[in-house]
């Protein structure tokens, strides 16, 4: 069985990561949503990165820096967010379902539960799983 990957529009990756000013500007103006499926955003600096309604289906933000990023109704399925930097991020309506966030900083129920995740999210032991992510009450 063939699988296709996601990949990422490779200009809306580089322009996140050149300039987050000029990218946040770019997200008010345009009603284009970010293609960033399958981006390495690894160790990325996207403090305060408006990233609403953005794809990131399986995005590497492995150690990347999401303090009080707008990251509401954002595609994460399957996305790396360990060691990600999460405080402040707003999660609102983010779909986690998949994702690793076993070794996330600053993450909190109050942001898990404002989000859409399931069995499959991966989150750091010391949080505690949103009870609508369990079993039979669905991700939502």
């Amino acid at each position: 069985m063939l699988s296709l990957k996601a990949v990422a529009n490779p200009e809306h990756v580089a322009a996140l990561c050149a300039d987050l000013d000029e990218w946040n500007r770019w997200r008010d103006e345009s009603p284009e949503l970010p293609d960033l499926n399958g981006a390495d955003l690894r160790g990325a600096n996207l403090v305060l990165a408006d990233l609403r309604h953005a794809m990131l289906q399986h995005a590497n933000l492995t150690l990347a820096s999401l303090k009080a990023a707008d990251l509401r109704w954002a595609d994460l399925r399957g996305a790396n967010l360990v060691g990600a930097r999460l405080i402040g991020a707003d999660l609102e309506g983010a779909d986690l379902r998949g994702a690793d966030m076993r070794t996330a900083e600053d993450l909190t129920h109050e942001q898990l539960n404002e989000a859409i995740g399931d069995d499959t999210t991966l989150i750091p032991d010391e949080v505690m799983r949103p009870v609508r992510w369990v079993g039979d009450l669905g991700a939502r």
